[in-house]
């Protein structure tokens, strides 16, 4: 095992994925540029070096999701991702300066330097950007998985603002990157299977029978936090 990679209770690893999706319709690649595109979905895994968190933040209104990010986030925490060094933090800093929103912290996005951000594309291929590799390809090589869907099914959900869908997606990305960081430390993951349950928040009768006539109607509906449950 990498000790360098070791978490702790005081240096947490976090690994993190974004879902955006364009503000124009007219535009096919909007939702890759801060400028036209929002984030709808934060996922995020916790690991304090004795369990595990999975959350996912997301919420029609972006600075909700925001906010909330940079409400979890804590100063020594590593941030991990797939790609996670030139897309989801400068995406989430970007956005967050459109809106106004003052992060809880730097995040040094020095190139060649792991310490506060750890991202398996750049580690993989050295930051040569010709030798780009997908998730979906490293996950499958590491023997680590690969992906249930595709990044583009993301605004047909965001269409009918069906949340859940994105948030298990999005949950979905953050647990396979979480298990190709593991093989590429050479650690043992906490996490036992890569699948979990989104647990709906309670609702009380009056509640679920609204939920149940948006779900009818197709009415979009506003989610907040999708938690789930610690792993050991």
């Amino acid at each position: 095992m990498d000790e360098r990679a070791q978490s702790t209770q005081f240096r947490r690893t976090v690994v993190v994925d974004i879902e955006t999706v364009t503000l124009d319709p007219n535009l096919v690649k909007g939702a890759l540029d801060a400028l036209t595109g929002r984030v709808v979905c934060v996922g995020m895994l916790i690991d304090d070096g004795t369990q595990l968190e999975e959350l996912a933040i997301t919420d029609e209104n972006e600075v909700n999701i925001l906010t909330k990010f940079w409400a979890t986030i804590r100063p020594t925490d590593v941030i991990v991702g797939h790609n996670v060094h030139e897309f989801d933090i400068p995406f989430i800093r970007q956005r967050s300066w459109i809106l106004g929103i003052r992060p809880s912290r730097t995040i040094d996005l020095r190139k060649f330097y792991t310490a506060d951000v750890w991202d398996s594309m750049q580690v993989w291929s050295n930051w040569a950007f010709k030798k780009f590799v997908s998730l979906d390809a490293l996950g499958a090589a590491l023997q680590c998985g690969q992906k249930s869907a595709h990044g583009m099914d993301v605004a047909q959900w965001w269409a009918i603002r069906d949340l859940q869908a994105i948030a298990q997606y999005c949950l979905g990305d953050v647990r396979l990157t979480y298990l190709v960081y593991c093989k590429m430390t050479y650690q043992e993951p906490r996490l036992a299977k890569p699948s979990a349950e989104v647990q709906q928040p309670k609702m009380s009768t009056a509640e679920r029978i609204m939920s149940v006539r948006e779900n009818r109607e197709r009415i979009p509906r506003k989610t907040g936090i999708v938690p789930i449950r610690p792993r050991v």
